[in-house]
């Protein structure tokens, strides 16, 4: 029996993921709310908990109107890993899809690293296999709710009032708290709403690279599964001399130029990142090429 079933990241919202559904405009015989994996009972940090919470609030309610919940949960330290992130998305949608499923992802919730991942993993979805999956278009639905209301621009307001009802009292507790309001408020009015940026693996941005298709033939992949399973090669003709073995091949010229000519298609596409280092050009994957591999490595998938 086919099923609705919507795709959930859960963050620091509640009305957002749940009112398309219980106010009638959305339909939902189950949810998948995409969590975070730390325990409510160990020592987290504020957002941490307001997650969880939101969590909570989430599976009860939807319980009430007679949705089913699934929870998903991701490590702490995977939900910046756009390449755990998107293969992951990629194999839940895929599949719901090939159960008959009608799929909806709500993007409107944070962090935002999981909700593009399947947000692209949705869209590469539809045009790979938009001649396999009948009518996949009517299929696979990606949605945001916007808020009606920001609450932090009431919470500035309250503390203002609350700073100023305090000055009229003599005493020194608050003073400080007016202090620290204060400070609080200038740092918002100065930064916005978040402040800094964090470190994620070395570097101060995840870069979400465009989505990989499906136009790689058989010669294609065998060149991606063998960098996948390696590091850098030297040069083409390393390359093409390592790949015949693995092949039983004979490495001659003519085995030579078709392994350059394709990974010249690969480049071209995006799929493998090239660099010349002295007179040799040295071979990676590319993030894209690591995508590819990550989702079609499963014979469910591409067989």
């Amino acid at each position: 029996m086919t099923e609705r079933v919507h795709f959930i990241p859960v963050g620091f919202d509640f009305e957002r993921l749940i009112f398309p559904i219980s106010k009638g405009q959305m339909e939902a015989d189950r949810v998948v709310l995409i969590t975070n994996a730390g325990d409510l009972d160990e020592e987290l940090n504020e957002a941490a908990k307001l997650a969880g919470n939101m969590t909570q609030r989430l599976e009860e309610s939807f319980e009430l109107i007679d949705v089913e919940v699934e929870q998903k949960p991701i490590e702490t330290d995977k939900m910046f890993e756009y390449e755990t992130l998107y293969p992951m998305a990629y194999e839940y949608i895929l599949d719901e899809l090939e159960r008959g499923n009608e799929v909806f992802v709500n993007i409107s919730s944070m962090p935002r690293t999981v909700a593009f991942a399947f947000a692209t993993a949705a869209d590469s979805i539809i045009t790979e296999y938009q001649e396999e999956i009948e009518e996949i278009r009517d299929s696979l639905h990606t949605y945001y709710v916007s808020p009606e209301n920001y609450l932090v621009q009431e919470m500035m307001e309250v503390l203002e009032d609350t700073s100023e009802f305090l000055k009229q009292y003599e005493d020194l507790r608050a003073h400080n708290i007016i202090s620290d309001i204060q400070q609080l408020l200038d740092r918002i009015n100065k930064r916005g709403v978040t402040e800094g940026a964090r470190s994620l693996n070395g570097q101060m941005y995840v870069e979400f690279p465009s989505s990989p298709r499906s136009s790689v033939d058989d010669f294609e992949r065998t060149i991606l599964d063998f960098l996948f399973e390696g590091d850098t090669v030297a040069s083409t003709s390393a390359l093409a001399e390592e790949l015949a073995q693995v092949l039983n091949e004979e490495y001659n010229e003519s085995f030579r130029s078709r392994v350059q000519y394709n990974v010249s298609k690969l480049d071209e596409k995006g799929y493998v990142d090239r660099e010349w280092v002295g007179n040799r050009l040295e071979t990676e994957l590319s993030t894209m090429g690591r995508m590819w591999v990550k989702t079609h490595d499963n014979p469910r998938i591409h067989d």
